[in-house]
């Protein structure tokens, strides 16, 4: 049954029940089946819009057969390129983002998919081509016809084999949108240090960056990039990094995991930001031990301790207070990192232990 619309029946699509369902349930499509359904459809919706002529029904058959196929292909390798182009480009990827994709995926995870794919191309351009060789031999009206749907059935099947490659590289160019690239040749400084501490805070008062800003922790999810001058260092990128809690690798979520992958792929200083006031939600003992956790996990590394929300609270330590409120010891941060970049700097990682 279905409804009528200007007089004519129109169908009524209904869902197709589980098979083996005694109970006729409705079986949900998965993405690769639904991305294999959309590239599909599209291309052959499209081939079977070609028109041709010819001398004879057999020679129109022929040549509209050969468009079919020619059109399906390149509709199909069309859609290939575009949904791993972006990834494609290694180096316009950068070192960062890289290392976001293999932490996802696991390392050459992306560059499989990406050969695939490319091998589906290939392949699809020789299916054409023995197609295109053996039609216009082809005396019989039904083995032309019957060529069309052997090459719709061999491109869909390959189609099929590479949907999740597909869906895999949607995933990862939607994971480096929202991702910034760091500059390979600009000086780098990150910005470590527990949630709510005021990094974002920082950035903004360092840099042009507005990112957002909340009293709530967990408010960066992902890595922020802004860009300074300083001094004779010139073009500093300061990497706002998500906030970490004082936990085993094993523990962290990947928003903490971004956030150590950004240190690791980042300059040789880290301004690590604690907040004495305690209005971060976490004691100073805490966000100490992540400083010594992030100390032995990167020895090669400058840090440099800087407490904020002097405003609020001042402790006796020796270390750098600065307000982002008010702008306290901001510019005194910026020469200090300024040197550290330049190599003046006398803040060095601690030296191991001596053992005997």
């Amino acid at each position: 049954m279905g409804t009528t619309v200007r007089g004519r029946p129109r169908r009524v699509a209904r869902p197709t029940p589980t098979r083996g369902n005694p109970s006729g349930g409705v079986r949900e499509t998965t993405a690769e089946e639904r991305l294999v359904q959309e590239m599909l459809e599209l291309a052959f919706h499209r081939a079977a819009k070609v028109a041709t002529s010819g001398d004879s029904a057999l020679e129109r058959q022929r040549r509209l057969a050969l468009r079919k196929i020619g059109r399906t292909s390149g509709n199909l390798l069309r859609q290939l390129r575009i949904r791993s182009r972006t990834l494609s480009d290694a180096e316009s990827v950068g070192a960062f983002r890289r290392a976001l994709l293999d932490a996802r995926w696991g390392p050459g995870a992306l560059d499989r998919s990406l050969l695939r794919v490319r091998r589906a191309q290939e392949r699809l351009i020789r299916l054409r081509t023995e197609e295109e060789r053996r039609v216009p031999r082809l005396a019989e009206r039904e083995e032309i016809a019957q060529a069309v749907r052997r090459y719709y059935g061999r491109s869909a099947s390959l189609i099929r084999e590479v949907a999740p490659d597909l869906l895999r590289l949607k995933e990862g160019e939607r994971l480096l949108r929202d991702r910034p690239s760091l500059e390979d040749q600009a000086s780098t400084v990150a910005v470590v240090g527990y949630p709510n501490v005021g990094k974002s805070s920082l950035l903004a008062r360092l840099t042009r960056a507005r990112p957002k800003i909340a009293s709530y922790p967990f408010t960066t999810v992902a890595v922020a990039v802004g860009h300074a001058k300083l001094g004779r260092v010139g073009r500093t990128q300061f990497v706002d990094t998500p906030g970490m809690l004082e936990r085993s690798e094993e523990e962290r979520n990947p928003i903490e995991r971004e956030a150590f992958l950004a240190i690791r792929e980042s300059g040789q200083v880290v301004v690590f930001l604690l907040d004495p006031s305690g209005s971060c939600g976490w004691p100073l003992s805490e966000q100490e031990a992540l400083l010594l956790r992030l100390r032995d996990a990167f020895p090669d590394r400058t840090f440099v301790e800087v407490e904020n929300k002097a405003d609020l609270e001042r402790t006796p330590s020796t270390r750098l207070k600065i307000s982002c409120t008010t702008g306290e010891g901001i510019e005194e941060l910026l020469g200090r990192v300024g040197g550290l970049l330049k190599g003046e700097g006398t803040e060095l990682p601690p030296l191991p232990p001596i053992r005997e």
